[in-house]
């Protein structure tokens, strides 16, 4: 009555040709389109579904995905190893991960897929690497929404969107599979009743009824995990990493079932997520730190050791009187999730995490690797109980060397939970860059004129350059003379007036297409998002030097020329114009920003000593003291071998770093040309 039930699940080649083919019957494949992504490459093969490891082979880069074998005649049934893994086994595969648009899905669910999670760190990839999360939050921006409101609209409607594409599953099944999670914010890990009210709120504001509300299995969430099933409030209980932990989960389960006032529980379920792969990567360590025979013989063990000896908790704790005594108000039992399933070493086999932990009444959920790993070269067989005595070997052998399984548990959990929390925080950020974007550009529509007193979206007028505490400057190097060698305009307050434009360049990314025209170079097409994999584009009112770099002297300097030799003093912005317009440096950014340049000291270098890029070397060379010169970088004249981190200027801030790398790291067909608007502001002679 507990245990799920098990459907047959023919390939649906018949109704999504466009996704299935099987075009030799001595070796029936189907071609699914997994995903259209550069990094959905397979890895490698795993032969063994014991404890011990194998070496693996290397794995043909293909989306090609095996089909299992059918029995009697020998024809091809045109099912998936996913199909198999629940129809023979009973274990759920599902995914570990979602993006919009939330339909590419489907051929993974025709695949198998019966379920998907979500954490922080997946939807931080997925809302800032991608633009189909812009037309909402603008309207969310536009409408008022503060960052924290509108991160949690775009999430609540993927998992709304995810969870309808689950719903027959859920049904079939009668809500034991065809679930979505989401997690409560990573904020609240040590806050048990900030935990409960947001679960209750979670459930409420997604109201769909297979959705998974995720709960950390810190110390403080414990109580909320019974109070929130107690609730009638179904809950995918993540970041557990040892096995008296896990017992703990599973008391608050059934204590919140035995607390409920409903008379039908059938409809209160629970997955319960160890986390896997994550064990391995900390003891092996440890393991060789100790550095014997027998210790790095133990590498790559621990993890599905542990994983073995908390099924047979889970086969102890739900079983007895007290069990048998929920069952019969329509209980369902805790399913143990295999969750981290990806291999960190790439020395192990890619399947490490999957093949040994096959078993009845379990869930495992694989991020990309994993998942066309499996899909590929799986072996279907029940194996999460075939080697208890030798996990337990496993489990004592490495007591004995002196191994804390409670230090790793506890280590594991805070480091989990700082990276979801730094995941969470990190997508605010980017979040609040966007924002601030579309506010300014709102800004600017409204002043209209780019020669009225320049003020934030909130109103605050702006110093464009301020001397921070940290400078590397002297106060008196910071300042300008009227005239004279080294002197300059006193005036500096005019080039963040002249540089609204370069804000409207950032903001109409974000806009509409009639906003942006409010910016004088809303015009670039770059700008807009549609000319990627385009590194050179040739923009009228610029002039190119025989090196390929553009320019525009958005104010000319009154004062000398730097020589070879000299050192000059710059302010500067950064923007990647091939990418959306993101800044990665602005010294004067609005308040409240992940740019906000207060506490940022000038930028100085000597000419000709190499230290900066070409094209910022050249740019400098032919401006005036007291210029402002906004210039268009190719890859070729930018950073050597697209990383910053060899050559200046570098951006100042980590959201910056970020951005700029991101753009720079990316190995796909992303324009990675740059925009600079760069202040001379002082000469010291050599």
């Amino acid at each position: 009555m507990g245990s799920i039930s098990k459907l047959s699940h023919p390939c649906p080649a018949s109704s999504l040709s466009s996704i299935f083919n099987n075009p030799k019957a001595s070796d029936p494949k189907c071609l699914i389109g997994l995903l259209t992504t550069s990094n959905n490459t397979f890895t490698s093969k795993l032969s063994s579904s014991k404890l011990s490891l194998r070496s693996k082979p290397s794995l043909r880069a293909s989306l090609i995905v095996r089909c299992a074998q059918g029995e009697g005649n020998g024809s091809p049934t045109k099912k998936t190893y996913l199909h198999e893994l629940y129809d023979k086994e009973g274990q759920s595969p599902w995914y570990d991960n979602l993006c919009r648009p939330v339909t590419d899905l489907l051929p993974l669910i025709a695949s198998g897929v019966r379920g998907v999670t979500s954490n922080p760190a997946i939807f931080q990839k997925a809302i800032s690497t991608s633009n189909a999360y812009n037309d909402q939050f603008r309207e969310l921006v536009q409408s008022g929404k503060d960052i924290e409101t509108a991160y949690w609209e775009l999430v609540v409607k993927d998992i709304q969107d995810a969870s309808k594409l689950f719903e027959s599953i859920y049904d079939q099944t009668d809500a034991a599979d065809g679930y979505v999670s989401v997690e409560v914010s990573p904020r609240l890990a040590d806050d048990t009743e900030g935990t409960v009210e947001a679960a209750k709120w979670l459930h409420k504001v997604v109201s769909r009824p297979n959705v998974y509300i995720k709960i950390p299995a810190t110390a403080p969430c414990i109580p909320s995990i019974k109070e929130v099933i107690a609730n009638g409030i179904s809950v995918n209980v993540t970041l557990i990493f040892s096995l008296s932990r896990y017992e703990a989960v599973i008391d608050a389960y059934l204590d919140g079932l035995e607390a409920s006032s409903l008379n039908d529980i059938s409809r209160v379920t629970s997955v319960a997520s160890f986390f896997v792969s994550r064990v391995d990567t900390l003891i092996d360590k440890l393991l060789e730190k100790i550095g014997t025979p027998e210790a790095l013989d133990l590498r790559g063990k621990a993890a599905v050791a542990q994983a073995a000896l908390a099924y047979q908790l889970y086969q102890k704790k739900f079983s007895g009187p007290r069990w048998e005594a929920l069952v019969k108000k329509g209980a369902k039992k805790q399913r143990l999730l295999w969750a981290s399933t990806s291999v960190k070493n790439p020395a192990y086999p890619d399947t490490l995490y999957v093949a040994p932990l096959i078993g009845p009444d379990t869930v495992s959920t694989m991020p990309d690797q994993a998942l066309q790993a499996f899909l590929d070269h799986g072996t279907v067989s029940r194996t999460i109980d075939s080697n208890v005595s030798e996990a337990e070997g496993i489990y004592s052998a490495l007591e004995h060397l002196g191994i804390d399984w409670s230090y790793v548990g506890d280590q594991l959990e805070l480091e989990g939970v700082d990276s979801f929390k730094k995941s969470f925080d990190s997508l605010l950020d980017t979040l609040q860059e966007k924002a601030n974007s579309l506010k300014l550009m709102a800004s600017i529509s409204a002043i209209g004129s780019p020669h009225r007193p320049l003020t934030s979206s909130a109103g605050i007028s702006r110093t464009p350059v301020r001397r921070g505490p940290h400078s590397l400057l002297p106060p008196e190097a910071e300042k300008v003379p009227d005239s004279g060698a080294g002197g300059g305009s006193t005036n500096a307050v005019d080039r963040r007036k002249m540089l609204l434009s370069s804000i409207g360049v950032v903001a109409a990314a974000f806009c509409n297409k009639e906003a942006a025209l409010a910016s004088q170079f809303a015009d670039m097409p770059a700008l807009r998002g549609k000319d990627y994999g385009k590194s050179k584009m040739s923009y009228p009112d610029y002039t190119e030097t025989e090196s390929g770099l553009q320019y525009k002297d958005l104010r000319a300097g009154n004062g000398p020329k730097p020589k070879v030799g000299d050192t000059v003093v710059v302010d500067w912005d950064g923007y990647t114009i091939g990418y959306y317009g993101r800044i990665f440096e602005a010294r004067n950014k609005t308040k409240g920003g992940s740019f906000e340049g207060d506490d940022k000291a000038f930028f100085k270098f000597r000419v000709g000593s190499q230290e900066v890029i070409p094209a910022f070397e050249e740019a400098i060379t032919g401006m005036s003291l007291g210029g402002v010169r906004r210039i268009i970088v190719p890859p070729e004249l930018g950073y050597p071998d697209n990383d910053y981190n060899k050559s200046s200027p570098k951006p100042t801030t980590f959201s910056g770093q970020r951005a700029l790398d991101f753009v720079l790291g990316n190995q796909g067909l992303i324009d990675k040309t740059l925009l600079f608007d760069i202040e001379l502001i002082k000469i010291i002679p050599n």
